[in-house]
């Protein structure tokens, strides 16, 4: 391969040039996804502490004073709450514009890569068939490799294009969404997922390991919680076994539940796509757990923000494989042995957390509970 890159490189230069344009700090962007979780975080922190001092003033305070005090406290608080919802906003519109980078780069690799293979074969052809004296062939070998070199410039192009217009309509939803409606981050008709939850556990802190597990909340921010009955416990001996990729064995805890985490992780390595529900294909967060589920005979909502079904899980040491792990802009299914199958990129298994780019945690939910 070393000796056809210098003979070939003119060929996929411009497919090069849209990999660098294509490129991603994803320090960069996990650093504000952070940055706006700490201020969501520390605007809640003044809307509690403001609330309590409101409450204690009104009840040795009477008069106009109090009540001029009680409208710009109010004003203020509002200002505040307009401010994090647009930091939500725009946390989401960071990470949806790194998830569709990320997307476009790895298609654009892929059609670098397959060209570089398939380079290779076609120089070594030509060069079999000029030793043979066939220089007819061999320039026709040369001829085939120029057409490629030109589909794959175009091809690179317009993937580049297409991410580009991607980017411009996160711009302008930015734009007109004003600071009134938290982002969800998932693909369902909402600004984005996930992903960007590349890299799941490693590139968003957080961890775990199975009983032991008391992970933290999402960075502090609080997340809007449904009102559902707590998942009853199963009784020892109802369990459906489930085997998993690692050589384990695990109970989840009804055959439901078991055709869903099952039907998961036959998505391992399948790309992220946002707004993906694509089986093998491409999927997002909410996709993947969606189709699990569908596959397992339950259908279960589409985005992250209504797939808290079912009944609550109170705790980690109580989740059971099946179970679903839902932040305000993400979701992710428990496997058992202390871990969780997400889709970043590609769908992977991470460990259990409670941690996703500053994204308030939810819960743990059982649909099937």
């Amino acid at each position: 391969m070393s000796t056809v890159v210098p003979l070939v490189t003119p060929l996929v230069q411009p497919a090069a040039d849209a990999q660098r344009q294509l490129a991603t700090d994803d320090g960069a962007v996990y650093d504000v996804g952070q940055a706006h979780g700490n201020v969501r975080t520390a605007l809640y922190t003044y809307q509690t502490d403001s609330g309590t001092q409101n409450r204690e003033l009104r009840e040795g305070w009477t008069g106009g004073s109090a009540d001029r005090q009680a409208a710009d406290a109010t004003g203020m608080t509002n200002t505040a709450k307009d401010i994090s919802e647009y930091s939500a906003q725009v946390q989401s519109a960071v990470q949806e514009a790194a998830g569709i980078l990320k997307v476009g780069q790895n298609s654009n690799q892929q059609l670098i890569d397959n060209f570089m293979d398939k380079a290779a074969e076609l120089l070594s052809a030509a060069s079999a068939l000029r030793a043979a004296g066939d220089n007819a062939g061999a320039q026709a070998k040369i001829s085939e490799l120029i057409r490629l070199g030109a589909q794959v410039s175009g091809e690179s192009s317009t993937n580049l294009e297409a991410v580009m217009a991607q980017l411009t309509g996160v711009v302008d939803k930015l734009d007109s969404s004003g600071a009134t409606t938290p982002a969800n981050a998932d693909g369902g008709g909402n600004p984005p997922p996930a992903a960007y939850n590349s890299g799941g556990g490693s590139s968003h802190g957080g961890g775990g390991g199975g009983g032991g597990y008391h992970g933290g909340g999402g960075g502090g921010a609080v997340a809007t919680k449904k009102r559902l009955p707590v998942a009853i416990p199963p009784q020892p001996g109802t369990g459906v076994a489930i085997n998993l990729p690692g050589g384990g064995t695990v109970m989840a805890p009804n055959e439901t539940a078991a055709k869903a985490v099952r039907a998961a992780l036959t998505q391992l390595g399948v790309p992220y796509v946002w707004g993906g529900t694509a089986p093998g294909v491409g999927l997002d967060c909410s996709g993947l757990t969606q189709y699990a589920y569908h596959e397992a005979g339950l259908d279960i909502p589409r985005t992250s923000g209504e797939q808290d079904i079912g009944a609550e899980v109170p705790s980690a040491d109580q989740l059971m494989p099946g179970d679903l792990i839902c932040w305000e802009g993400h979701v992710a299914m428990y496997i058992g042995d202390g871990q969780m199958i997400e889709a970043g990129d590609p769908v992977e298994i991470s460990p259990l957390r409670t941690t996703n780019m500053g994204m308030p945690f939810v819960g743990f939910y059982r649909p099937t509970g």
